[in-house]
């Protein structure tokens, strides 16, 4: 009965019933985009502040070394404050970035009806129907997508810089630190143009089950047309007043 139902949904929703699951809090939510929004704004900040940040992980490093007798040095102290203050701004855009991302595809929605008890959605079997679903094996291929596509990147990574990190091993530690936070850098810059796809594609099934959740039957267009433009006794009743009331305004004008 429920593959029939589902196939009998041949009509996109309307406009009417895609505001009604809003206002219900009904919409679609990509978690692979959001995460990559929060990365890709994690990194943004990173590469605009990474001179400040290698110079406050380099303060706080000889800090630490030098003053390793006295671990709570003014001088370490006064370092790891500006380490702190350094690190911020990247925390303070990874929040912002974690509160707006979801609201990427389907933007701010209010619903209170959301945090009302319903007790039609305690049922013990819809669990296990999930598992079996449609978007179960989506979700496990997507899992399998993104190993690949972290795989490869490091893959890359590593590759391509990990021999010139090992012929700066004797060197000086300022040139190997830039040397390995550029290789860094580079690691996760690849391993955010890969995800793109995954979020691409998670994006775009999550908006076609959403539309294809709220298809309707074309008896449901019709009983939603009805419905908008009134029955057909309300309509009757509307057109009698309208004729009494033109009734009147002519015997107004006639007395008049």
């Amino acid at each position: 009965m429920a593959e029939a139902s589902d196939l009998s949904r041949t009509e996109p929703a309307s406009p009417r019933r895609l505001q009604q699951a809003r206002s219900a809090g009904d919409v679609p939510r990509s978690a692979e985009l959001a995460a990559w929004a929060v990365l890709l704004s994690a990194l943004g900040m990173l590469g605009w502040l990474a001179p400040r940040l290698i110079d406050a992980l380099q303060a706080l490093t000889a800090a630490a070394f030098i003053h390793a007798a006295q671990p709570l040095s003014p001088v370490f102290l006064e370092a790891a404050q500006a380490a702190l203050w350094a690190v911020l701004p990247v925390l303070a855009v990874i929040f912002v970035a974690a509160l707006v991302a979801p609201m990427l595809l389907s933007g701010w929605v209010y619903a209170p009806r959301i945090t009302q008890a319903d007790l039609t959605r305690a049922n013990p079997f819809k669990p296990l129907a999930r598992l079996f679903s449609a978007d179960s094996l989506f979700d496990g291929s997507m899992a399998l997508l993104k190993l690949a596509l972290a795989a490869a990147a490091v893959s890359w990574a590593l590759e391509s810089g990990w021999p010139g990190l090992q012929s700066l091993a004797g060197g000086e530690s300022t040139v190997a630190l830039d040397a390995a936070a550029a290789w860094v850098a580079r690691g996760v810059l690849a391993l955010a143009a890969a995800l793109v796809l995954a979020a691409a594609l998670d994006a775009g099934w999550r908006w076609w089950r959403y539309l294809r959740r709220h298809a309707m039957t074309w008896q449901e267009v019709v009983a939603e047309a009805r419905e908008a433009e009134g029955s057909p006794e309300m309509r009757a009743r509307l057109r009698g007043r309208q004729q009494q009331a033109g009734q009147g305004r002519h015997v107004d004008e006639v007395i008049g």
